[in-house]
Formats: structure tokens, C-alpha cells, sequence
């Protein structure tokens, strides 16, 4: 199985930065997990997600796939795992679990974060249909549904070519970074866990003109503003999008990502908080434009195609692909990602908390998930202090916007090593 235009760049570009790009979603459920019931729920989702039952290897001129017939492992871990070698039966996701956790662990170059909940969602549905008798399943995929085409199919690859002379300058902006202008040494992250109460969070954003993911990227650039007063790079928030909506690929697992830019300048920080919200707000419901991101994406597409065609080793593909993908980083300073709220709420009264953990490319990330009437936060950071964390912590406090600090978690998504032949 040859892999699809939307995910060039996430695999070739990982291996390429020698990054496991690889994500750990983590379900702290309200019982200890019973093993031998999540052992069956696994054994139903992975017969749902037969594209999933894959191995990653590569020649000398790709990546690829090829079906795997061993059982998706099941490991009673809640430590750092390697996926596709023999931890893993050879599988390019897992299913760990300890105590009351449940971690879903999967490579985000086959999927991205749309796609993993969706596998998610089938294996909670399976636990709970046999531990607490859940038999709601309305939206969510079981054995009863067939797996349609629109499921394994490339996003990209129908948009509309786009001839490279026509595409916008790729000149990048350099954003600030904390660790090439603020002095942090790169370290693997701490995960900061902070956890708020939803209903006051969509009060305040109501009364705010704001969204969750756009609110905590101007909370971040904030505290970002306050703790590297003046830089000489301009501070850019990146917020990312599910581009499946503007695509009409809703069922697809692949892939499908774009991002919307905020620009922190010194003349919109000078504005009153109000109208700070009121500007990301507004950037947020222009740039997400049907029409603006199919645009967007269909550059994308045929620049990735183009690379790929033009590279004609598997090292030069690696090498093209993480030049994109570096150009791409430099121009922000944070990264905020939300998938959205939690959609079957028959599952979420078994769930206390769910946090995302992510791969290490960024240096300032904040993953946020919402499921049993809270928003979980899990802000990466490459600091060795914890400065920026408590500038943000600040921001909450000021805002007069309730949370618990819930811990710092260890860096701990799997490892995926550069496959062999």
C-alpha cells in the first residue's frame, strides 16, 4: 500500500528528522480497566479498521505498507512502547493499559487526530458495551457498518492540480521560537496536564466572541509576549484545522490537516483583551473559508507531489520533505490543536479525563480535548523552567477563568524507528 499525498510530508519528513512521530491518546476511565474486557473490545476494533493491520517498510525509493496479520497488540504498560516491531506484533498502533488508564497509541503518519478518535471511539464503545452495558453507538463505527471507500480515500487526490509557477512564494517569515531566540535547550518536553471546568470555559468564550481553540492560542501568544518581552521576531500562533469539512472527505482517515496563522504584533497587543478576541475570532472565520482552504490544500497537494516526483531516492524524498516541513515550523512560534468536543456522551460518563500526547516536532504545543464536562489542556513545553507555564497559568487567573493543575506527565509516545527493507 503506497502512501497517499496527504501524508508524504508527516512520514518522509519524520524519518528524515530521525522523530517518532508518533501520538499517545490517554483515557483515564472512572474503574480500573478490566484487561480481559478491553482484550475483546480490541479484538473488534482492529477487525473494524482491517486498513489499520498494516507494517511500515520501505525500498530504496519509498516508504510503504503491507497487510499484517497479527493481532494488534494489547500491553499492560503504561511506559514508552515501539511500534512497528515486535512490542507491537509488527503493528504501526497499540492498545496499553494501567490501573484506570486506557492509552491508544498509533503512528500519526498514517493518521492524523480526527482519524485516531475515530478508532478510539469503536474500542470505548466495545469496552463499555461489556463492562458497564453501553449500547448506544450512533455515530460511532462497529462491526454492524460496512467499511466504505470514502474511509480509505486520499483527501488530496482529486483537488485540482496547481502548476508551481502559479503557487503563492514560499518565502517563510521566521517566527520566534523559544529554543533558536529565547534560549531554552531543546529537551524532550514537559507535558503540563491542566484541566477546566467546560461550562465556565464556554461562558467566558461566549461572552468573549471566541472558540476553544482560538482562545487558547491567544492565551498562549500571550503569556509567550510576557515572558520574551522585546524579541525581535514576530510571535505567530498556528491553530489547526480539520480540513475535511472544506474537502467533503468527512470519512476519511488519512491525513487532512490545514492551519490557520495568527500574527501577534506589537499593534494588536495593545489592544484591550476584548478586541484581541474579537481579531482572532474574525482571522479564524475568514481563513477557514471553504474556498480558502481548497485552495490551500490543493497547493499542498500538488507540491507534495511534486517533490515526491522529482526526488527519485528515498533519501532525497526525505530530504525534500523535511525542508518543507522545517519551513513550515520556523514560521510559528506555538501550535494549538483541538479535535473538538467529545461526540457520544453514552462513553464519556466512564471517562474522568483525556489527554493527547504528541510528537516532539514542535517546541510550544498545546493539545486540547473535551470529554464529561471538561476541557484537558496538555501543554508541551521545551523549557527547561517553568516561566511560560505559569505566565499561562496567569493568563487563566486574570481572565478569572477557573482550573486544576492536574501534574507534569513524562514525554512518553512510542517510538517508531526508521523501518527496514
Amino acid at each position: 500500500m503506497k502512501i497517499v499525498t496527504g501524508d508524504l510530508m508527516h512520514v518522509y519528513a519524520s524519518f528524515a528528522s530521525d522523530l517518532d512521530y508518533t501520538c499517545r491518546l490517554i483515557l483515564k476511565m472512572k474503574d480500573p480497566v478490566d484487561g480481559l474486557l478491553l482484550e475483546k473490545a480490541l479484538r473488534n476494533t482492529e477487525k473494524r479498521y482491517p486498513y489499520f493491520s498494516v507494517h511500515m517498510r520501505k525500498n530504496d525509493s519509498e516508504y510503504y505498507y503491507e497487510p499484517n496479520p497479527s493481532p494488534v497488540a494489547l500491553i499492560n504498560t503504561d511506559k514508552k512502547i515501539t511500534l512497528n516491531e515486535a512490542e507491537a506484533n509488527g503493528h504501526v498502533w497499540a492498545v496499553c493499559y494501567q490501573d484506570d488508564r486506557i492509552f491508544l497509541d498509533f503512528y500519526h503518519g498514517i493518521a492524523d487526530g480526527t482519524g485516531l478518535y475515530m478508532v478510539l471511539a469503536t474500542l470505548l464503545y466495545y469496552y463499555c458495551n461489556e463492562r458497564y452495558g453501553v449500547t448506544d453507538h450512533a455515530g460511532i463505527r462497529t462491526l454492524d457498518d460496512p467499511v466504505l471507500p470514502e474511509e480509505t480515500a486520499d483527501p488530496l487526490a482529486d483537488l485540482p492540480p496547481v502548476r508551481l509557477e502559479d503557487m503563492p512564494n514560499r518565502e517563510i517569515r521566521e517566527a520566534f521560537s523559544i529554543i533558536r531566540d529565547g534560549g531554552a535547550a531543546p529537551r524532550d518536553p514537559y507535558i503540563y496536564h491542566v484541566e477546566i471546568p467546560e461550562p465556565a470555559f464556554v461562558r467566558f468564550m461566549s461572552a468573549s466572541d471566541s472558540t476553544p481553540g482560538t482562545m487558547i492560542s491567544l492565551l498562549l501568544l500571550r503569556a509567550l509576549a510576557a515572558r520574551y518581552p522585546g524579541h525581535d521576531k514576530p510571535l505567530v500562533g498556528s491553530y489547526v484545522v480539520n480540513a475535511r469539512p472544506m474537502l467533503r472527505q468527512n470519512a476519511t482517515y488519512h491525513n487532512c490537516l490545514t492551519s490557520l496563522k495568527f500574527d501577534y504584533d506589537e499593534r494588536l497587543q495593545k489592544l484591550p483583551f476584548s478586541r484581541q478576541t474579537t481579531v482572532f475570532r474574525g482571522v479564524t472565520f475568514l481563513k477557514s473559508d471553504e474556498d480558502v482552504i481548497r485552495s490551500n490544500m490543493a497547493s499542498f497537494a500538488s507540491y507534495n507531489r511534486v517533490l515526491f516526483d522529482r526526488s527519485p531516492s528515498l533519501e532525497e524524498k526525505k530530504t525534500a520533505f523535511a525542508e518543507l516541513r522545517s519551513s513550515f515550523l520556523r514560521s510559528y512560534s506555538s501550535i494549538v490543536s483541538y479535535v473538538g468536543k467529545w461526540k457520544f456522551p453514552a462513553l464519556g460518563e466512564y471517562v474522568e479525563e483525556f489527554w493527547t500526547h504528541a510528537p516532539l516536532a514542535n517546541n510550544c504545543l498545546c493539545e486540547l480535548s473535551a470529554v464529561g464536562g471538561k476541557i484537558c489542556i496538555a501543554l508541551h513545553l521545551r523549557s527547561e523552567s517553568d516561566d511560560l507555564f505559569e505566565l499561562f497559568l496567569k493568563q487563566l487567573r486574570q481572565l478569572g477563568i477557573p482550573y486544576k493543575f492536574k501534574g507534569i506527565a513524562e514525554h512518553d509516545t512510542p517510538v517508531f524507528k526508521e523501518p527496514g527493507n
